[in-house]
């Protein structure tokens, strides 16, 4: 083997860990609304002067809309590629978040909760592809164990955050929040 033979593998098994943390975050961000917004919802419904078999349409129109777009991820990633995708969807997540934090009605608030889940749901599935598409093989299971924790961090850590912000700061900050780190 020569010098630029082993230069060539070492770059091979290389782990872009820039774009795996861009990855990681979004996903991380997209599993975060779903448990952020639970804390909310009595603040919500008092804003809004809803009962809460109204309020639960901000829960469920974006879990709904989650089982929908997810299995449609493969498909799009396929046919579109998975770079346009995941940008197209992470936009659209950050609309969704913008358009939450300014709602003014529970129609508003369950519209704008399903345009995050469009996005939210394209994020999650789309970065682990991403991840599988673009990790050497060898690296895999690190990659994914990284990204499993945050998966697993993102609901734990959810309803922490989004109690303090709603009892010390204010409710709309549990979607404002994400605007900063989706720009980035």
């Amino acid at each position: 083997m020569t010098s630029s033979t082993s230069v060539n593998s070492a770059d091979a098994e290389r782990v872009n860990w820039s774009v795996i943390i861009v990855l990681i975050i979004a996903a991380f961000m997209a599993i975060l609304d779903s448990s952020i917004v639970n804390v909310a919802l009595p603040k919500m419904m008092a804003v809004f002067g809803v009962s809460t078999k109204k309020a639960e349409w901000i829960l469920t129109g974006y879990m709904l809309t989650l089982g929908v777009v997810m299995p449609l991820s493969g498909y799009l990633g396929d046919a579109f590629g998975y770079k346009r995708i995941f940008m197209m969807a992470l936009s659209l997540f950050i609309l969704g978040s913008v358009l939450c934090g300014m709602a003014w009605s529970i129609n508003s608030m369950v519209a704008a909760r399903v345009i995050q889940a469009l996005g939210g749901g394209l994020l999650q599935p789309i970065s682990m592809a991403m991840i599988f598409k673009d990790c050497p093989r060898s690296k895999i299971g690190m990659v994914l164990g990284v990204w499993g924790i945050s998966a697993m961090a993102a609901p734990a850590i959810g309803p922490t955050l989004g109690g303090y912000l709603v009892e010390y700061a204010n409710w709309r900050l549990i979607f404002y929040i994400n605007l900063p780190i989706g720009i980035i």
